[in-house]
C-alpha cells in the first residue's frame, strides 16, 4: 500500500517540487525484502510507501529538511536528508554481521535462474 501525501502538502506549503531517487544499500531484490518508508518534514507525514527493487523515487520540495525512517526484517534507518540539486541519495542498511569467535558472515544470496532468494544452506569456500 502506498500513500502519497506529498502533493496535497506541497499545494499548502507552496514549494517547488523535484523528482528524486532514494537508493538503499542492504536490501534484496525485486519486491523481496523491501523496506517500508516513511518521509516527514516539520513532523507531518509526507510519504507513506515501499521500496521497489532497492529504489525509491518521489517528488519532494527543493531547499527543503526531511527525516526518512526505513524499516526492514526488523533493522531501521532514521536519518535527516536536504533536498537540493542533487538527483539520487543513497542510504544503507548494515546486514552482514560477522563474528569473529566463529568466522562466520551472514549475506543475501539468490537463485541464479529464477532470481529468487536462497533461504538456508551451508557454502563451504575452501577445506580445513
Amino acid at each position: 500500500m502506498v500513500t502519497i501525501l506529498s502533493y496535497v502538502y506541497n499545494k499548502m506549503k507552496g514549494g517547488r517540487m523535484k523528482e528524486i531517487k532514494l537508493k538503499f544499500i542492504g536490501l534484496g531484490y525485486s519486491n523481496f525484502y523491501q523496506a517500508g518508508v516513511k518521509i516527514y518534514n516539520n513532523n507531518i507525514l509526507v510519504y507513506k510507501g515501499k521500496t521497489y527493487n532497492n529504489e525509491l523515487i518521489i517528488c519532494l520540495n527543493v531547499n527543503t529538511l526531511y527525516k526518512l525512517v526505513a524499516i526492514s526484517m526488523d533493522e531501521v534507518v532514521e536519518t535527516y536528508f536536504y533536498v537540493s540539486s542533487d538527483y539520487e541519495y543513497v542510504f544503507a542498511f548494515n546486514r552482514g554481521t560477522y563474528k569473529a569467535n566463529n568466522r562466520s558472515i551472514t549475506f543475501l544470496l539468490t537463485d541464479y535462474y529464477y532470481n529468487l532468494p536462497i533461504e538456508r544452506g551451508e557454502m563451504i569456500l575452501w577445506p580445513k
